[in-house]
């Protein structure tokens, strides 16, 4: 009695058109589709990506054609009724039982039911079978109609096992969100008058895979605005809808002019990532996009990581980020995590996708697969799904990065940091002692800039942190504090001693201050 109890409120799920959204363009056309296919089909298959009105599409075409609407939460409180995990049966028999009492039946979220299945080969093959009990069912019967839905896997195509689906019925996709889709929304949201003052084009193209939910948020965050502008509405999609796999705000607040000895790699980066994102008007007159591929590469410490910090922060929510962190037991682990950063890289798309000391994890065994994903992911960069992002990688040393991902048409942009010559490397010490250390005497930058040659950036941040601690070590002392030069060029010289103490101890050079090893750009730059 329970059982039958629970399958009754399961079928009488009601549909109604209540406060139901206009449909977009887009969604129209889809609408339109199956309603002609409905005509002459039996079943049909439908694909489109989550936030793309999939759902609403399938609720309003059983609403308007007098069919039930099943989603994956039915399934599984039907299965709740009969055993645990028994949803394979429960998804059958429901499917069966709303064929009972009408001839148009919609299964929404097919996806949702293949993950359990997925760590259980049987399973996995059962519910392959009961896909196609499913379909043969609804072939069965003359009149009976069946729409069948899923979201695509990431890399496309069709998940398993709604593949059943592929060559036995029609498939109609869902596009993404256009120009006109994105106008129609939220006009319907904010109304015509607000959105006409808006670049839809510009608004597009900053963030061109925008979800419905994204857009509906955007319009309530921007319907308080008494004045709606182009810049404004996309300032709120940067800093409230889109989101970065890196919190910018437990990242240094790094910015480009404070980099002294990177002029040319960040006009380069400008340049080639940040003009094609932030100038809008100009990058779609031009046809601009970010390079595909960026390879930032030098010596340890030489600031290769910093600019990243910089660059996340120009970017924020168009920023993502794969570091050593991704590193776990077992490989499906480490995959899982990159494929999802990956994904929210394109569906935030203009973006980057930052993969730091990428040299370090392609020499690491159990992920030695990561070379061949990012040669597809580089491969794939002009398509309409990866479009308009930007991997860019950083390494210690160029020659472990494989010759197949650095030739032309993937990694585009090369650029090398080098250690600082003697001007930047004061400039870097006065950036970072700023105006904290005692004030009896003006700093001798340009005495300290020639004393720490083959000083990398890192180790002169180390300086003026030590000379800090220097210093207060005496204000807790109680003693006269003395002058700032005295106690930077104490801390150039305990760095010296302490690396040349273990250079002697483990017998490897290399850790020692490296003077003259790498050769300096004689300009001002530092870096190139």
């Amino acid at each position: 009695m329970q059982k039958a109890k629970a399958e009754v409120v399961v079928l009488e799920n009601a549909i109604t058109a209540a406060d139901s959204p206009p449909l977009s363009p887009s969604q129209s056309a889809v609408y339109e589709r199956l309603t002609r296919l409905l005509q002459a089909s039996p079943a049909i298959s439908v694909l489109g990506v989550p936030g793309s009105g999939r759902s609403m599409l399938l609720k309003k075409i059983a609403r308007d054609h007098g069919g039930r609407y099943l989603a994956a939460k039915d399934f599984l409180e039907a299965a709740a009724v009969r055993a645990p995990l028994a949803w394979e049966d429960a998804f059958a028999s429901t499917v069966a039982q709303a064929f009972s009492v009408t001839n148009l039946v919609v299964v929404d979220d097919f996806d949702f039911l293949v993950p359990v299945t997925q760590r259980n080969f049987v399973r996995f093959n059962y519910l392959r079978l009961v896909a196609k009990q499913v379909l043969d069912l609804a072939l069965a019967v003359a009149g009976r109609r069946l729409i069948v839905s899923a979201a695509p896997p990431p890399e496309g195509g069709y998940p398993e096992p709604f593949d059943v689906f592929r060559d036995r019925v029609p498939t109609v996709i869902v596009p993404e969100f256009t120009v006109a889709d994105y106008t129609a929304i939220l006009s319907s949201l904010l109304g015509a008058d607000k959105v006409a003052a808006l670049d839809m084009r510009l608004v597009h193209r900053f963030a061109s895979r925008l979800q419905g939910y994204q857009l509906r948020l955007a319009a309530e965050l921007s319907a308080a605005e008494p004045v709606l502008s182009t810049e404004r509405f996309i300032a709120v999609l940067n800093r409230d809808i889109l989101q970065s796999n890196t919190r910018t705000a437990e990242v240094e607040e790094i910015t480009f002019d404070m980099l002294p000895g990177a002029e040319h790699m960040i006009e380069a980066l400008e340049t080639n990532i940040v003009l094609p994102l932030e100038n809008r008007q100009l990058a779609q007159e031009l046809g601009l996009k970010p390079k595909r591929g960026v390879l930032l590469y030098g010596p340890p410490g030489t600031g290769k990581t910093t600019i990243g910090r910089a660059l996340a922060h120009r970017m924020r929510g168009k920023f993502f980020l794969i570091d050593g962190s991704f590193i776990s037991e077992p490989p499906s682990a480490f995959f899982e995590k990159v494929k999802a950063v990956v994904k929210d890289a394109k569906e935030n798309s203009p973006s980057v996708l930052f993969i730091d000391d990428a040299d370090v994890l392609f020499k690491i065994d159990h992920i030695s697969g990561l070379v061949r994903y990012l040669l597809s992911l580089l491969d794939g960069l002009e398509s309409e799904t990866a479009r308009n992002v930007c991997v860019m990688m950083t390494a210690m040393n160029a020659k472990l990065i494989p010759d197949a991902m650095l030739r032309s048409g993937r990694v585009e942009l090369w650029l090398e940091t080098r250690l600082p010559n003697a001007e930047v490397r004061a400039k870097i010490l006065a950036r970072y002692i700023g105006t904290e250390m005692p004030e009896s005497e003006a700093v001798n930058y340009e005495t300290l800039g020639v004393a720490t040659e083959g000083f990398t950036p890192a180790d002169l941040r180390r300086i003026a942190g030590d000379a800090k601690s220097l210093y207060a070590y005496d204000l807790s002392r109680g003693k006269p504090a003395g002058k700032a030069t005295e106690y930077l060029q104490t801390a150039v010289d305990n760095i010296i001693a302490d690396r040349d103490r273990m250079a002697d101890t483990i017998g490897d050079d290399s850790v020692r201050i490296q003077k003259g090893k790498y050769p300096m750009n004689t300009e001002s730059c530092g870096w190139r």
